[in-house]
């Protein structure tokens, strides 16, 4: 009767205030190193910088693709982004700079903890590890990947187009409803690559989100075009077509297959690849998604656009985040695990740069090609062979009463 009783009671609604303050340390503790070690108040954010910028040269009716832009900047880059973002921007540019690093990491910091309780605590939860201090080392460990401690450090916009995109496809259980497709939409007018998101939308018959994506973002690019025509002009014209004005697609930190292509001298192969990949790419994210594993379906889709556009750079990769979600979920031997922990292991270390010094050093060709496209040899791999569940157990599982939406 005792063991009876001790089985039916209730378990605590809460963790206790002992686990919840050890998450919140350990991944306070890898968040601070990580800050300490690539914030430097003498060195503003470069990408955030360029940011600013462009919303000062909006702000006062200056165009954003002129050659004079990035003068004063530490390093002069081009803005590249279409002329809705330097109108996004503008607000950036009437804070002081230090209370612009503030608040931009902290937004950072915040919208990468959304992404992961949104993408990774599901997973976690349907395998039984519901100790915060698992969340918590789980979100420490993904905050020092290459991609997303690049994306904090050069204070880049990657983690706010990936929660905008993993909220959009309805992977929490308070979906947008009828306004799903319009963060999709800003997104894609802010930064083109989410716009394959629209694609998304279409193959899985989402065809009302489809369709208010589409109208936002074009709506977003036609109210840049009213208050900025001459920008709007250049950039949809011409800029939009040259691919190689955001940097060389050869330079070792584009990790897409473009850039690992023209790195092994086979740019050829860059158009039959690229639409191979990109169809199994989202044709693998659409069976996913009719198998309620939208996490999965969501990083499918991002893993596609990383692979087929011309320029990713690293930082670009965040997407790595719900991939790593859809692998938890699906770690559930010794053998996937440790298969898991090698995919993610992948990116925490800059395997491309070392590959560029090994090359520079004169090292194994074989080893050197192999490190310098790393990222780019992960991403198609995930792309491929990210696991999916199967559609007649999630049938199955739907068709329960309260049968919950599988989350990777």
């Amino acid at each position: 009767m005792i063991g009876t009783e001790e089985r039916l009671s209730p378990r605590p609604a809460r963790a206790p205030a002992l686990d919840l303050a050890l998450g919140v340390a350990m991944f306070a503790g890898a968040l601070v190193s990580l800050l300490h070690l690539r914030i430097h108040p003498q060195r503003f954010p470069l990408d955030l910088d360029v940011y600013r910028e462009a919303g000062r040269y909006a702000l006062h009716g200056r165009d954003p693709y002129s050659p004079g832009f990035g003068d004063s900047l530490r390093i002069k880059l081009p803005f590249t982004y279409p002329p809705f973002a330097a109108l996004v921007f503008v607000p950036l540019a009437l804070l002081p700079r230090s209370a612009l690093l503030v608040g931009w990491t902290a937004l950072c910091i915040g919208l990468f903890w959304v992404i992961v309780h949104v993408a990774v605590r599901p997973a976690l939860l349907a395998r039984g590890w519901t100790h915060p201090a698992v969340l918590a080392a789980a979100a420490g460990v993904l905050v020092w990947s290459v991609p997303v401690a690049q994306t904090i450090s050069y204070g880049q916009i990657n983690l706010v187009l990936v929660a905008a995109c993993l909220l959009d496809c309805g992977v929490t259980p308070r979906a947008l409803g009828k306004r799903r497709g319009v963060l999709v939409g800003i997104a894609t007018a802010i930064k083109l690559t989410p716009g394959i998101f629209i694609v998304y939308f279409a193959l899985t018959r989402q065809w009302a989100a489809a369709a208010r994506a589409a109208v936002t973002a074009a709506a977003c690019a036609a109210l840049a075009f009213v208050v900025a025509p001459g920008p709007s002009r250049e950039f949809w014209l011409h800029l939009v077509f040259d691919d190689k004005r955001p940097g060389s697609p050869a330079y070792y930190g584009n990790q897409s297959l473009l850039g690992a292509l023209e790195r092994m001298h086979v740019v050829w192969l860059w158009v039959p690849l690229g639409l191979a990949l990109g169809c199994v790419g989202l044709w693998r994210a659409t069976r996913a998604h009719h198998a309620g594993a939208e996490v999965t379906a969501v990083a499918l889709v991002g893993l596609t656009a990383l692979v087929v556009s011309p320029i990713s750079w690293q930082h670009h990769a965040v997407w790595i985040v719900p991939a790593a979600a859809a692998l938890v979920a699906w770690a559930t031997t010794p053998k996937r695990a440790a298969i898991a922990i090698l995919a993610v292991a992948v990116f925490l270390f800059p395997l491309d740069y070392w590959g560029q010094r090994l090359s520079s050093l004169g090292g194994s060709p074989w080893i050197t090609e192999v490190l310098r496209n790393a990222f780019a040899l992960a991403f198609i791999a995930l792309l491929l062979l990210l696991p999916l569940p199967s559609l007649s157990s999630s049938l199955s599982r739907d068709a329960a009463p309260g049968g919950p939406r599988r989350v990777a």
